[in-house]
């Protein structure tokens, strides 16, 4: 997918594309699936990508009911760039726990940061699609 609808262009420098894209997945489990894309474009210039991942995903551990942290991995994408990946559940209502996952990169000096949402099950079968997805990333160049 390319986004191809629209172009803007801004003044100058103080406006900042800020966009959340969210790509909706199937429905399976229980849970509708989907993908969420950030892209920062404010990284500071010497943060390793682990210590990003963590700083970022700091504020989620306290802003989800019945967190609980699983597991955090550092992968690579079949083009070689390192990735990281953070696993947790949480419960936003009463008996219905949900799994996230978030995988972090840095490409052409921003960070894109996905997240998806599982069921215990999916988690094991749809999350496969979601990698597929995220290694099939590529950034196209951007027009001044």
């Amino acid at each position: 997918m390319n986004n191809t609808l629209f172009k803007l262009t801004f003044p100058d420098e103080n406006w900042k594309e800020t966009t959340v894209y969210t790509f909706e997945g199937p429905h399976d489990s229980g849970v509708q699936h989907n993908l969420v894309l950030t892209i920062d474009r404010n990284i500071p210039e010497d943060v390793a990508l682990k210590d990003y991942a963590k700083g970022q995903f700091e504020a989620t551990t306290h802003l989800l009911p019945g967190f609980e942290f699983i597991e955090e991995k550092e992968m690579k994408m079949p083009s070689g760039e390192p990735v990281y990946e953070i696993t947790y559940k949480y419960i936003p209502a009463d008996e219905v726990i949900l799994f996230q996952k978030q995988w972090y990169l840095f490409l052409n000096n921003k960070a894109f940061i996905f997240t998806s949402t599982f069921s215990k099950k999916t988690l094991n079968t749809i999350a496969q699609d979601v990698m597929r997805i995220i290694s099939s990333l590529k950034v196209t160049s951007e027009e001044g």
